[in-house]
């Protein structure tokens, strides 16, 4: 069921030939979270067609990417989750979530924020490094959808969870003011739609838990090189006279 196939024999070619259609690394993206019924699927990626959603998930499922499971009775719903080569692709989506931001901008006026799109930008940012042993219990709501995620950290950096954790504050906001707060954006003691409970003291040590940076850039590789591949001493030295030899134009003698 492969609609397009690059004429390259390359892993990285496969890689895009299977995740490059649209929708695809969001559908991914929300199965990260947890196993998922198609309505839910649906729901949660607003703009997709029911049958783009169906080829999508076809394809996934027949690449060993998603897999189907059949609930245990009385319920009759198909939920989907990641499969073997699904659940590899975690360290990729945390690096392509990182990089993104990069490019993130600010939101539209009609860009939605799902919760429960929190819980993996916090997971991804969370620092690795030691922190503070202080927690918090994040409570991000938006209309009938909420979400609490739990952060604490400690010795071994930042844990970041859907299940509950010790915590010393909760904070409560909609998704866009949870992400500023977050990121160092937002103080608790604003004027705007956080709320906390606890220590202030604390509440504004959190963002010190994550680390919303890109990913880096690393250091450009020198090519290898040989003393063959360097041009003649003489030739190089013409070179850098040159221009002031033509008098800084083209076209004088020589040229």
């Amino acid at each position: 069921m492969v609609d397009f196939r690059y004429a390259q024999f390359c892993p990285l070619t496969r890689a895009v030939e299977i995740l490059g259609e649209r929708w695809t690394i969001l559908v991914l993206r929300e199965l990260f979270l947890g196993p998922k019924r198609f309505s839910e699927l649906k729901s949660a990626l607003n703009g997709v067609s029911p049958s783009v959603l169906a080829d999508r998930l076809g394809k996934l499922e027949e690449r060993g990417i998603v897999a189907r499971r059949e609930p245990a009775p009385p319920a009759a719903t198909v939920l989907y989750e990641l499969d073997e080569a699904g659940r590899a692709l975690q360290p990729v989506l945390i690096e392509l979530t990182r990089w993104g931001l990069r490019f993130l901008g600010s939101p539209d006026a009609d860009d939605r924020i799902r919760p429960e799109w929190l819980l993996l930008g916090f997971q991804v940012f969370a620092r690795s490094q030691p922190t503070d042993e202080i927690g918090a219990r994040l409570h991000v709501e938006d209309g009938a959808e909420s979400v609490d995620i739990y952060v604490r950290g400690g010795a071994g950096g930042t844990v970041s969870s859907s299940a509950p954790l010790p915590h010393d504050v909760v904070v409560t906001a909609p998704p866009t003011a949870m992400m500023m707060f977050a990121s160092g954006f937002l103080a608790p003691d604003s004027a705007g739609p956080l709320r906390f409970e606890g220590d202030a003291d604390i509440v504004r040590r959190i963002p010190s838990l994550f680390d919303f940076t890109p990913t880096p850039t690393p250091p450009r590789a020198m090519p290898a090189t040989s003393p063959s591949d360097q041009p003649p001493a003489d030739h190089a030295a013409r070179r850098k006279l040159k221009p002031a030899a033509l008098g800084g134009y083209p076209g004088g003698a020589g040229s």
